[in-house]
């Protein structure tokens, strides 16, 4: 066995003797990246997004909710106050019209956190669209 085989097996008995479950593929491609096996979830973002679109927004207001989908009828997931959020996609597709505005931003705090929704009403400089932006 070579030095690289005996060390990507020590490595993989050392997770899973730590109670770690590691999926780790043996080989990789021309560019150095690894194969993985069809169905394997790979470490990628939740949406269809990069993260050069990922930015920071302002949500003015208080007590401003962040939904589980952006409809005012979504199950507010938590209350913010004049705070910032990262900021992933927008969409005008299915959501609720607050203030004339159906541009809603998907969210997360900061400090991280499950995805949410907050309509474009409360993220100043909106009007009605996040400039530069993606869609979802």
């Amino acid at each position: 066995m070579n030095t690289h085989k005996r060390l990507a097996a020590l490595a993989a008995s050392t997770a899973l003797i730590g109670g770690l479950a590691v999926a780790a593929p043996a080989h990789a491609d021309s560019r150095g990246m690894p194969h993985t096996a069809a169905g394997t979830a790979a470490l990628m973002p939740a949406s269809n997004t990069s993260a050069a679109s990922i930015k920071k927004i302002y949500v003015k207001g208080t007590q401003v909710a962040l939904r589980e989908c952006p409809r005012t009828n979504c199950v507010v997931l938590k209350r913010v106050s004049n705070t910032n959020l990262r900021a992933f996609c927008q969409t005008n597709r299915h959501t609720s019209k607050i203030s004339g505005n159906v541009w809603w931003t998907k969210v997360t705090l900061l400090t991280g956190s499950d995805p949410a929704w907050v309509s474009n009403h409360y993220v100043r400089g909106a009007a009605p669209k996040v400039p530069h932006m993606p869609n979802c």
